[in-house]
């Protein structure tokens, strides 16, 4: 019982605890306590809740954007186990063609116990900064990398060498370039930007440090299309981090197979613990790998010196038979915390439904659980299960001793944005 329902009930007892007359009490109803903090604007949330036997509809309501709500269900008690799922409705309108594109997201949460605690509420906590330079000083210029961050303009002899990026960060920017056929980094860094914009004005690079440390190389899994996110920890706790990443590519752009990255770090020494910034590393990754065998790696951990190499999941995930529109199945080898499937469809309408529940060894099925009559009149593709044959199934263990329960709570309440991290996550994604 939380703490709220403990007041109210010791409320009634007090009022009619000694009068043989009074009402019989109502019985314990299960209760989930939901924090919007969407405003409307941004997207349009809704919560129903299910029963896992049959996926029949228990209670559904819209979520007041900017507002804390409660959703209870009838006839249940507190012990009740339920499926509950988050709906995200938002829109986009395509630049100059006036069409508008709707993104209908669903995440179902199994085994969701009463009390518990919902956030919404916006996980990203870069900043976004414009960064422009001017750099002056070589006969020629070989590269330019600023970690994290989009080109919008580079520099070139024909622009006199002025630069534009967008920066994305938590406090400290800085970029590295190479010149004049040199073999080692100079680099600069900014600190504590607070401001959507940054004028650097003109760099003299014969001013800049150069960096003579070795970088660091970290050795992929296998070859691939990767995506990663290394940063310096500089606070967890004001979630303050150290780019050191490669420079971010536009949406379309080609991307390289490669089976390794090298790290550099804006140190210009070979003992350079004194000079660094930061205490410790974080580290995300994603790749997806080709052939038939292939499968999508993903890891999201904390180091004190960043691998050489990254963990291999020993465990995998295998079709089935069994699977459909609206039924999922897959079998599972190995141990691991958490299996997430999903189906999505793609259109003016997108929908995405995941779902999160408990593994076990062998074959795990899971039905969909039935579409509340209000969303399937507003979205028809929904109600009918449009989603064609394809399923993706995602195993995801942890490092740290975290209960399926502890890891649904945690994606529920969303109090921390690093627990992944944290827990130390690896996952295995498979296309069926």
């Amino acid at each position: 019982m939380n703490f709220k329902s403990f007041i109210a009930t010791t409320a009634i007892l007090v009022l009619f605890g000694c009068n043989p007359d009074s009402p019989t009490l109502p019985p314990a109803t299960f209760e989930l306590a939901i924090n919007n903090e969407y405003n409307e604007l941004n997207g349009r949330f809704a919560i129903f809740i299910t029963r896992p036997e049959d996926g029949s509809v228990l209670a559904f309501q819209w979520l007041p954007g900017e507002e804390t709500s409660q959703v209870q269900v009838p006839d249940s008690k507190e012990t009740d186990l339920f499926d509950c799922t988050i709906v995200k409705v938002s829109t986009l309108i395509a630049p100059g063609t006036g069409v508008r594109d709707t993104f209908l997201n669903l995440t179902t949460y199994t085994q969701v116990s009463s009390g518990t605690q919902i956030s919404l509420r916006d996980q990203v906590y870069q900043k976004a900064t414009d960064l422009t330079f001017k750099l002056e000083g070589m006969n020629s210029l070989d590269s330019v990398v600023v970690p994290d961050a989009y080109a919008i303009q580079r520099p070139y002899p024909s622009n006199n060498y002025s630069a534009e990026y967008r920066c994305y960060h938590t406090g400290d920017i800085w970029l590295r370039i190479l010149i004049n056929g040199d073999k080692f980094w100079k680099y600069v860094r900014f600190s504590n930007v607070t401001d959507d914009n940054l004028e650097a004005n003109t760099l003299d690079v014969n001013l800049l440090t150069s960096i003579l440390a070795t970088p660091i190389r970290i050795n992929f899994p296998f070859a691939a299309e990767w995506q990663y996110q290394a940063d310096g920890i500089v606070d967890t706790a004001k979630l303050q981090f150290f780019p050191l990443s490669r420079q971010l590519l536009p949406p379309g752009s080609f991307i390289p197979d490669i089976a390794f990255t090298e790290i550099f770090e804006p140190v210009n020494n070979e003992q350079f613990e004194p000079n660094r910034p930061y205490s410790g590393f974080r580290l995300k990754t994603k790749g997806v790998g080709l052939g038939p065998d292939a499968y999508t790696y993903l890891s999201d951990n904390f180091y004190n010196t960043l691998p050489s190499d990254l963990p291999v999941p020993n465990f995998d995930l295998y079709p089935t038979v069994l699977s459909d529109n609206r039924l999922i199945a897959v079998d599972c080898a190995g141990e691991f915390d958490v299996l997430a499937f999903s189906r999505s469809r793609a259109g003016t309408l997108n929908i995405n439904w995941e779902v999160l529940t408990k593994p076990s060894l062998g074959i795990v099925s899971y039905r969909l659980p039935d579409v509340p009559k209000t969303l399937g009149d507003l979205y028809l593709p929904l109600k009918t299960y449009d989603f064609g044959g394809v399923v993706r199934a995602r195993a995801e263990s942890y490092q740290k001793q975290l209960s399926f329960e502890d890891i649904i709570r945690n994606h529920l309440n969303a109090s921390d944005v690093l627990w992944q991290a944290k827990a130390g996550y690896l996952g295995r994604e498979e296309t069926f």
